[in-house]
């Protein structure tokens, strides 16, 4: 029988995976600073604005020979297994050959879509995450109960942000050469 997660507590990589390997049932989990942490259902709105995001995104980055992941894949800091952190972004890009791993280490852009019971560790301790990667150049923190992009990106100073709240505002990921607007983003959404 597989361990359950309050079962196991504080733990690394290497003992999540283990973990997350003898899961017999389709819930999902990420490893939040140690802790073994279930992840919600998305809802029908979460996914819509995911698939928006990742569609589009995919073509472009196919052509740039980047890969876009979406809600399959998990990000991890390093290929060192007594890390603590390991995320499942909603939308992800990565440059570079592929490896063939179950995580990726190397991401350009993050996207992760905000639910109300989501948003305090996805703007802080998960967002903090992406931002310590050396080759994460864009954040994106999407809202699915309004309107509103949190747009986080990698300046030769620093981190600077950037707040869409309108149809026509402009989604700019410079490193990867893509925009999308507000309205495409959030297509087919009562918002």
């Amino acid at each position: 029988m597989a361990q359950t997660a309050k079962e196991i507590g504080r733990t690394t990589i290497a003992e999540f995976d283990k973990f997350v390997g003898n899961l017999t049932d389709t819930r999902d989990y990420e490893l939040v600073d140690g802790e073994i942490v279930m992840m919600a259902n998305p809802t029908e709105i979460h996914e819509q604005i995911a698939s928006n995001i990742g569609s589009s995104l995919k073509p472009a980055m196919d052509l740039l020979g980047c890969r876009t992941y979406q809600g399959g894949i998990r990000v991890q800091a390093g290929h060192n297994s007594n890390a603590r952190d390991k995320y499942r972004p909603d939308v992800v890009v990565r440059c570079g050959p592929v490896e063939g791993n179950t995580y990726i280490t190397d991401p350009v852009v993050v996207v992760e879509v905000l639910s109300p019971s989501t948003l305090e560790r996805d703007r802080g301790i998960k967002l903090a995450f992406y931002k310590s990667m050396p080759t994460v150049q864009h954040v994106v923190l999407a809202y699915s109960d309004q309107m509103r992009v949190e747009h986080f990106r990698r300046t030769e100073t620093g981190w600077e942000v950037v707040v869409l709240t309108s149809p026509k505002d402009v989604l700019e990921l410079a490193a990867v050469d893509f925009h999308m607007d507000l309205e495409q983003i959030y297509y087919a959404l009562p918002f």
